[in-house]
């Protein structure tokens, strides 16, 4: 399977997410939805919080522009809020994946769709 189809199947497909990216942890995009892209900044502030959430704790975690609350974060997941949507992402052992939900998915629903993509990267050794 393509990274491309990951995004369009995996996550977008199941109707909870809508918008995500995969990203390497150096940076490089593997793949994005329509419309949804990471600046090097974000991507680096990202990828640097799941070992040092000082940034997003204190600024919030943008993400296509867009500022979310920092709700939690740990060594492999980060979680922000805004409005009645949010965002979840997942670091594997060599991506970290992006997904965005809306006031229509619980943040319950959105994690287990994220976190199940990262589970089944992380025994692929992604």
């Amino acid at each position: 399977m393509s990274w491309q189809e990951y995004i369009d199947n995996q996550l977008l497909g199941t109707g909870k997410i809508v918008q995500a990216a995969i990203y390497g942890q150096n940076g490089s995009l593997w793949a994005t939805s329509k419309g949804f892209s990471l600046s090097p900044e974000e991507v680096t502030t990202l990828v640097e919080s799941f070992v040092d959430s000082a940034k997003i704790q204190e600024n919030g975690i943008y993400c296509n522009g867009v500022k979310y609350f920092t709700l939690s974060h740990d060594e492999e997941n980060i979680h922000g809020k805004k409005g009645a949507g949010g965002v979840v992402s997942v670091k594997t052992n060599q991506a970290v994946i992006i997904g965005v939900y809306n006031d229509k998915t619980t943040p319950g629903a959105a994690n287990k769709v994220v976190g199940d993509l990262g589970d089944y990267l992380k025994n692929l050794n992604y």
